[in-house]
């Protein structure tokens, strides 16, 4: 047997049943002719048995063969006379219907062959114009004649588009292609099959326009007896079609061509009665379509049926309610978003109005004459509502909406509208109309500029001729007047002026820069002086808008006057503008917190001022500046937190050359009576400010920074011979410098720290001066001693015969740097930890140290995008917990244990809970639980608090475990919500009653009834609770009770 021979058997073996085999060797077969090793007829006469079989499946596997092979040659590979034997031979198999879907296959592949002629493809469009009937097959073979019309127009379409005379004679090849399409495409359902067939509809409209004139109300036809399309894709489904593509690909076949323009007009306004949301919403999105496409022309003798089927939706279903007009947020938002394109989630109200203006913009260009008819027309019919103020807000929408579409149209809506309702007027409800309707005016000039933002000479025409222009000083006035001119009692028309002129700084090149600071003036002393949320909300949204535009102008008008209204005392009086505004210090630095967000020099501004009036403060030595102190630095503090990950290290250097040397002023000065020293507070938000200024600054200085600051705190202010407080400066500072600085002077550093700690004693140190130094033995720990060097720290500095709280507090913070990068050496101190938890002696000390391993310093933490200043590991936390678990679990439960030890195991484990993220505990919830219980008895209100937050967190995941033991749960519940116990404070209060109500929600019905009239008369104590959070929580837990098992009514 010959390698053909043996290659045609294996295929002929493996078709329906190895396909991917059968294919590899069609690709084999075809490589072999490909080389001229064999030739195609070798092949064909290895099959001819095959061909002319009795055995229907023998016929097909044999053709299959063939058509695989043709399919997988060059296109250059078979001449003209090749293809007419090859086309007359499928032609000779059509009778054999259990074949046509390889017939097909070949014939399909054949339209791709290079030297194939007209004549040869017109045989094979009339067999399937005049011969093939699809309704006959299934999808799969349906399939090929689509893909034959897509590769005969493919391989024609260069000679067919060519306008000239040659392309008249392929004329009747055009219209047999036509037809041919018409045959196949009648009545498919196929998703694969309709996506081409509408792309095959849109190819033929558009490049065979003339020739498909005579077909078009079939080409119609075929295309919208699917409209509105609704396709629900099979599960598993291969080809990944969805509802979407297909909506698509027949709208935009729909719209392809103005030949269809009369049946798809008058057809999708019928539609347009559809009282499905969801169809309507199909018809005006290809409604949309179809206009832009058709152009002005087609639009004529139809837009009058367009505006009379649309009215109405305009009119009874407006978008929003007056809540929506006065949030500034989604106003901006809606602003922004105005030139968008087209989306099918849009509402069917908004793309009502997209249609009137495609109309409007489709008749400009036109013809005017025939705009001006249609718009007249329009406000003719909506005149009455302006002047009876009915629908006033629908008609002046659709009045902006036709605006929007170019100069011409926006003047003539400007003209012919605002003179019906812009008008100064003191009358409130008149005036809070007007403002509501002018916002769309100042929408459409938006929409407008942002649609010529690509053609700055469009752009700067309309900037120049619009109309309103004319109206600006009025608008203005009228504005101001509304924002200054009434009772703070309005507030709605106060709000709404700050959303307008918000609104006209964003309209590009239609303020001066004048007119632009007069707006953020006016907003500036609003917010300052307006306490109202809704008022505050509006002009806070207006600076932010403006500033991404105009930052200068907002820090030169608003930010810098904000500045220089800080007192600099902290009692004296900020009088602005009005002799009877009083403005609270507070207020002042909220607005500066919230609205530069995101702003460089808004934020760098800011920070650089209040640093330099920090120190002006701080140099008065009031006894009120620790309170202005501590204002001015949370501000500091919250502008670097709030906004750091957008500051670069440029920033960053200029805020440090300017602040730096401020603050140090501050850490020199030793009066006894250092406002910031002294206190915790202030001190430690200064510290942190510290932090920030060095994190991101340039890290080819950080050695030098490094060596600088140490001879400051360590050297001058001699930090380590002495508890000073200054240390908490110095490890913030540590904390932000490069992990891989070289340090030579760690280990003396750290020896001097645990001397120093070790004394402290007698040389009395402070709480905070204690932390300072604990979080520098962390800090030291962590970044700069290797393995080697752990080693001798353990060796050096971990003594467990000293069983003092400080040494072991000493030993948990070195455990913790070691634990926070992971280190194997970290198992030495936690095991031995572990361990004394029985000691009866020091176990409940060593139980609250447990928090320490866990607990987040912020100094400590990972920012995005800074990888170096520490060896803190992403998931140490979920190593620490699985590693301690266990072991907490285990001992907790060995016989013999007295309830101080079992109590020590529990405070641990509660105090490691507080700080460990929810989803790491999940999985340990089945042991964990009755600790838990246990738990909420012990007498330790800390304890309480933490089990009951992860009772809270779990309670709905873990159902059906809560279920099993509601009965021990609930009575435990029941007597922590009592006041009275000292260990029952009130966050152990809320959350339980909290906890109860949860219960309610999450528990199945039948388990909770029992407990129903317990738990109600179980919380009558608590109706007289002494805090009021208390009391409400219990009347709404009572409540959930009291409705239990109640059929709610309709």
């Amino acid at each position: 047997m010959s390698e053909v021979d043996e290659l045609v058997v294996s295929f002929i073996a493996n078709v329906n049943v190895n396909d991917e085999k059968s294919n590899e060797i069609a690709v084999k077969l075809t490589d072999l002719i490909q080389n001229k090793k064999i030739k195609l007829l070798q092949i064909i006469l290895t099959l001819k048995e095959r061909f002319i079989s009795d055995d229907e499946k023998e016929r097909i596997k044999a053709l299959k063969c063939l058509s695989s092979i043709l399919c997988n040659v060059e296109p250059q590979l078979l001449l003209k006379n090749d293809i007419t034997v090859l086309i007359n031979f499928y032609m000779s198999k059509i009778t054999d219907l259990p074949l046509m879907k390889e017939v097909l296959m070949g014939l399909d592949a054949l339209m791709t062959m290079k030297y194939i002629t007209i004549d040869q493809t017109v045989t094979v469009l009339s067999f399937l114009e005049k011969n093939y009937i699809s309704k006959d097959f299934l999808a799969a073979v349906r399939n090929y004649p689509f893909s034959i019309l897509k590769n005969i127009y493919e391989r024609w379409k260069m000679i067919l588009n060519e306008d000239d005379e040659n392309n008249k004679n392929y004329k009747n090849f055009i219209i047999l292609f036509i037809k041919t399409y018409i045959v196949i495409a009648s009545g498919e359902k196929d998703p694969r099959n309709l996506l081409i067939s509408f792309q095959l509809n849109k190819i033929i409209t558009i490049n065979f326009k003339l020739e498909s004139i005579q077909f078009s109300q079939a080409l119609f036809d075929i295309l919208f007896s699917y409209f509105p399309i609704t396709f629900k894709p099979p599960k598993d489904d291969p080809y990944k079609i969805s509802n979407l593509d297909l909506k698509l690909a027949l709208r935009s076949a729909i719209s392809a061509s103005d030949i269809f323009a009369e049946d798809a007009f008058s057809n999708l306004i019928d539609k347009l009665g559809a009282t499905s949301p969801a169809i309507k919403n199909d018809t005006l999105l290809t409604l949309l379509e179809c206009i832009n496409k058709f152009g002005g022309k087609a639009c004529i003798e139809f837009w009058l049926q367009m505006w009379n089927a649309l009215k109405f939706e305009i009119i009874h279903s407006g978008d929003g309610s007056e809540a929506t007009y006065l949030d500034p947020i989604a106003q901006n938002d809606n602003s922004n978003n105005s030139s968008a394109p087209v989306s099918n989630i849009q509402s069917n109200y908004q793309l009502s109005l997209d249609v009137l203006r495609a109309l409007a913009d489709q008749l400009v260009l036109l013809d005017e004459t025939a705009f001006n008819k249609y718009v007249n027309h329009i406000l003719e019919e909506l005149k009455p509502n302006f002047e009876f103020t009915k629908d006033l807000r629908q008609s002046c929408s659709i009045m902006a909406a036709i605006g929007s579409a170019n100069l011409i149209a926006f003047n003539k809506v400007i003209d012919l509208t605002l003179p019906l309702f812009l008008e100064n007027t003191t009358e409130i409800s008149k005036l809070k109309l007007m403002l509501l309707n002018l916002s769309f005016f100042l929408d459409s000039y938006i929409k407008i500029t942002k649609h010529l933002s690509d053609n700055e000479i469009k752009l700067n025409e309309f900037i120049k001729l619009n109309h309103l222009n004319d109206s600006k000083d009025e608008i203005l006035m009228i504005l101001g007047m509304a924002l200054t001119g009434n009772s703070k009692i309005e507030v709605t028309v106060r709000t709404l002026s700050v959303i307008q002129f918000t609104k006209m700084v964003k309209m590009e090149g239609y303020l001066t820069k004048e007119e632009i600071s007069l707006i953020i003036q006016y907003i500036t002393e609003t917010i300052l002086t307006d306490n109202n949320k809704n008022i505050y909300c509006a002009c806070l949204e207006g600076l932010k808008v403006i500033s991404q535009t105009h930052e200068s102008l907002v820090y030169d008008v608003s930010l810098k006057e904000l500045l220089n209204l800080l007192p600099n005392k902290f009692n004296d009086f900020i009088l602005y503008h009005k002799e009877d505004e009083i403005i609270q210090i507070e207020v002042i630095l909220k607005v500066i917190l919230d609205f530069t967000t995101s702003r460089h020099i808004l934020i760098k501004e800011s920070i650089v001022t209040l640093t330099q009036k920090l120190v002006e403060i701080y140099a008065t030595g009031d006894n009120e500046a620790v309170d202005y102190c501590f204002l001015l630095l949370s501000t500091i503090y919250s502008l670097f937190e709030n906004n750091y990950p957008m500051l670069d290290d440029i920033t960053i250097g200029d805020i440090k050359s300017q602040t730096e040397s401020s603050i140090f002023t501050i850490l020199n000065d030793k009066k006894k009576e250092n406002s910031i020293l002294l206190d915790g507070q202030n001190l430690s938000l200064l510290s942190n400010v510290l932090y920030f200024l060095n994190v991101k600054y340039k890290r080819e200085n950080h050695e030098l920074e490094l060596t600088k600051y140490t001879k400051i705190f360590v050297d001058d202010h001699k930090i380590l011979e002495a508890p000073n407080v200054l240390v908490v400066p110095y490890v913030k500072i540590l904390s932000a410098i490069d992990k891989v600085c070289d340090f030579p002077r760690a280990s003396d550093i750290m020896e001097k720290i645990a001397s120093l700690i070790h004394n402290s004693q007698t040389n009395g140190m402070s709480n905070l001066q204690k932390i300072g130094y604990m979080e520098l033995v962390t800090v030291m720990t962590n970044k700069w001693f290797n393995d080697e060097q752990e080693t001798m720290i353990i060796e050096k500095y971990v003594n467990w015969e000293d069983q003092s709280t400080m040494n072991l507090e000493m030993i948990a913070w070195i455990g913790k740097g070691l634990i926070m990068k992971n280190s194997s050496h970290s198992n030495i101190i936690l095991s031995h930890f572990l361990s004394l938890l029985k000691d009866e002696k020091i176990g409940l000390v060593v139980s609250k140290l447990f928090e320490l391993f866990v607990m987040d310093i912020s100094s400590l933490t990972k920012h995005k995008g800074i990888t170096w200043t520490n060896n803190v590991k992403l998931l140490y936390k979920q190593k620490f917990f699985n590693d301690v678990f266990q072991s907490l679990v285990t001992s907790y439960n060995e016989p013999g244990l007295s309830l101080d030890i079992k109590c020590n195991y529990l405070t641990a484990l509660s105090l490691i809970l507080k700080h460990t993220p929810n989803k790491l505990v999940e999985q340990f919830m089945n042991d964990l639980l009755p600790m838990l219980l246990q738990a909420l008895e012990m007498p330790n209100s800390e304890v309480r608090i933490s089990a009951l937050d992860t009772l809270k967190d779990t309670t709905e995941k873990f159902g059906l475990l809560i279920t099993e033991n509601i009965d021990t749960l609930l009575p435990i519940l029941l007597k922590l919500v009592i006041p009275g116990s000292k260990y029952n404070n009130v966050s152990v209060r809320l959350m339980s009653l909290q906890l109860i109500g949860l219960l309610a929600n999450s528990v199945p019905l039948n388990y909770l009834k029992p407990y129903k009239e317990q738990v109600i008369n179980g919380l009558l104590l608590t109706l007289s609770d002494k805090k009021r959070i208390v009391r409400k929580q219990c009347i709404d837990t009572r409540q959930l009770y009291f409705e239990l098992g109640q059929v709610p009514f309709e």
